[in-house]
């Protein structure tokens, strides 16, 4: 008998945080489990130690025959826009066999936003505060506020500011802070505001918040 052989298949299902990883396994006669390795830098070639290993722990029993036995793995916890690079790894008592090592690339997603704390508040003037995460593509924030309430936030209601444009976000997965100073508020003035960010994937919004301007 000899070691096991191992075949790195085209992985499929990708999304932003997701993929499924495909591989065979050749036991060539001798019980034998099937893995894979992945991680988001190239490792050159397939070892069992370079990135995470999927499943985690355990295998994926491939019997004892004489021909290539598919197998798949589901994994999570992805960054989106990120290349990945992963393998598959076979092993009998014999010896263990490593696939070539493939890559994918998740997709970028929209990007995700709170609304934070006005702060700094005077008589005329706030600072409203976000917080967005960028999902791996050029983002941008800004905010909307207005006396009256719009119930729910939406990008057509009260002022924008800032009036074109916003904090550059970047285009990380990485929670980002954001703020914008408004001024010529009145004084003694229940204000209502929400966070907005956007990306070539959508625009969201958060919650409606709100703030009182000092009366004295």
């Amino acid at each position: 008998s000899s070691g096991a052989l191992a075949t790195t298949n085209p992985a499929t299902s990708v999304t932003s945080s997701s993929a499924t990883l495909n591989g065979a396994g050749n036991p060539k006669s001798a019980s034998a489990q099937g893995w894979f390795r992945y991680a988001a830098t190239d490792p050159g070639s397939c070892s069992d130690g370079f990135g995470s290993r999927a499943p985690y722990s355990g295998y994926v029993n491939l019997g004892a025959g004489n021909t290539d036995v598919a197998f798949a793995q589901s994994i999570s916890g992805l960054s989106p826009a990120t290349t990945y690079y992963y393998c598959t790894i076979a092993s009998n008592s014999y010896g263990t066999g490593y696939g070539t090592v493939q890559s994918f690339t998740t997709p970028a997603m929209a990007p995700s936003v709170s609304t934070s704390g006005a702060t700094n508040l005077t008589r005329t003037t706030a600072v409203l505060t976000g917080y967005g995460v960028p999902g791996g593509d050029a983002t941008t924030g800004w905010f909307r506020y207005s006396t009256a309430s719009p119930g729910a936030c939406n990008d057509t209601f009260g002022t924008r500011a800032p009036t074109m444009g916003g904090s550059n976000l970047g285009s990380g997965s990485s929670g980002v802070n954001f703020q914008q100073a408004i001024s010529g508020l009145t004084a003694g003035t229940t204000y209502y505001y929400c966070a907005f960010a956007s990306n070539s994937i959508g625009t969201v919004w958060g919650s409606v918040a709100s703030f009182i301007t000092p009366s004295a």
